[in-house]
């Protein structure tokens, strides 16, 4: 996806790709050259059926590149939960992420709190900013990850954030025919037109012949190559995009 840059807007450049088969990894890599940032990440799931709920693990992690101030702050993922399956299904965030930046020292644990099964609020979080070199606690939040977060500072001051009210740049994209032969809204149009008309029967056409064009562009291609990034050497291992905007600048 390349979104366009107009007045008050960005270009932001996205690029996903399934870079492994066993285990089924995705990785993705997101940047901003005007502001300067760009977001690495790879990710796996793992799921399962919890009576009327079914739960999905996010293995992996992401680096969000800051290079404004060359720093990177490395973060997990929350857990997902599809509940009410059999009647009306709805979904909600559960479990812990921690976000490290070995720079600053500063590290933060976000805690996503799933619904009681009796009263209780939807979407709710609580979190701790934490200065490691001195294990101070500078900063704790709560509130809803979607709605109002309040934060409450060592120093005594506090803020409070209404994500709803949070201005929303609208995305400006290139008109499918001028898109790239890989770009998503491209490659997959026919089915998302069929979807839209409600016609299952063609979607399912549709798709069947892109991955069978998918697997013959594979087969020819000799053996399993990764067409955006590569895996990573160091510690943290996963994925890395080729050209990430660090290595630019």
């Amino acid at each position: 996806i390349h979104a366009e840059a107009g007045a008050g807007s960005y270009h932001v450049r996205f690029v996903a790709e399934q870079v492994s088969h066993h285990p089924p990894v995705s990785a993705f890599y997101c940047e901003c050259l005007e502001r300067r940032m760009c977001v690495n990440a790879h990710v796996w799931t793992k799921s399962k059926f919890m009576g009327m709920s079914v739960g999905v693990s996010m293995v992996g992690e992401g680096v969000l590149c800051l290079l404004e101030h060359e720093e990177e702050y490395v973060f997990t993922l929350p857990c997902a939960y599809a509940r009410s399956i059999l009647t009306v299904p709805w979904v909600e965030l559960g479990g812990k992420v921690s976000i490290t930046c070995a720079k600053s020292g500063f590290s933060a644990t976000v805690t996503f709190h799933t619904k009681p099964f009796y009263g209780g609020k939807v979407h709710r979080v609580t979190a701790e900013v934490k200065h490691n070199p001195t294990s101070t606690i500078v900063c704790k939040v709560q509130g809803e990850w979607n709605g109002t977060l309040e934060f409450t500072y060592s120093s005594g001051e506090s803020k409070v954030i209404d994500t709803t009210r949070l201005a929303i740049i609208k995305k400006k994209l290139r008109p499918v025919e001028k898109q790239g032969r890989s770009e998503s809204r491209r490659l997959w149009h026919h089915v998302t037109m069929a979807l839209k008309e409600g016609n299952i029967d063609t979607a399912t056409e549709h798709k069947h012949r892109l991955e069978e064009r998918q697997r013959g562009e594979e087969a020819a291609a000799g053996p399993p190559t990764t067409s955006h990034g590569n895996q990573n050497t160091s510690t943290r291992g996963g994925w890395v995009y080729y050209n990430p905007l660090w290595k630019d600048h």
